[in-house]
């Protein structure tokens, strides 16, 4: 089946967080809805998904922000998920592609991301697009 990249909207809330659930991050369609009537305000964030056939088959993400240290803006894939039924058919590469492209008309040099220590899968695909493994990131909860 053919695979089409399109902006995410408010229709897609329920694939939408069934595919953050699988990414580790259990939403609600209502909060996935919310996200997304957000996310559709802020020229900052840009969130495609990738349909198969009638089915939502990915998510990816780009947050693009102005930097302190760069003059250039800073592109961050700020999430990217494939369904476990959709894997190793080339569709998370496709969003990848689409991230990047939007990054490069957006006059970003460099695209990161963050990814769990334990997603060894995830690091072996992002190496084999040419990501390096440049850092450390921390969190600390607020609370």
């Amino acid at each position: 089946a053919s695979i089409e990249i399109r902006l995410a909207q408010r229709r897609d809330a329920a694939p939408v967080a069934a595919l953050l659930g699988e990414l580790g991050y259990p939403s609600s369609p209502e909060q996935a809805t919310e996200r997304l009537e957000r996310i559709a305000a802020d020229p900052s964030m840009w969130v495609i998904v990738a349909e198969a056939g009638s089915e939502l088959a990915g998510l990816g993400a780009l947050h693009v922000q102005n930097l302190v240290e760069r003059d250039e803006p800073g592109c961050q894939v700020a999430a990217l998920v494939v369904g476990q039924r959709f894997r190793r058919r080339g569709i998370g590469e496709l969003l990848m592609q689409a991230l990047e492209d939007e990054a490069r008309r957006r006059g970003g040099k460099v695209i990161a991301l963050n990814t769990a220590h334990r997603r060894a899968d995830a690091h072996a695909f992002y190496e084999a697009l040419g990501y390096e493994h440049t850092g450390r990131r921390y969190a600390k909860k607020l609370g």
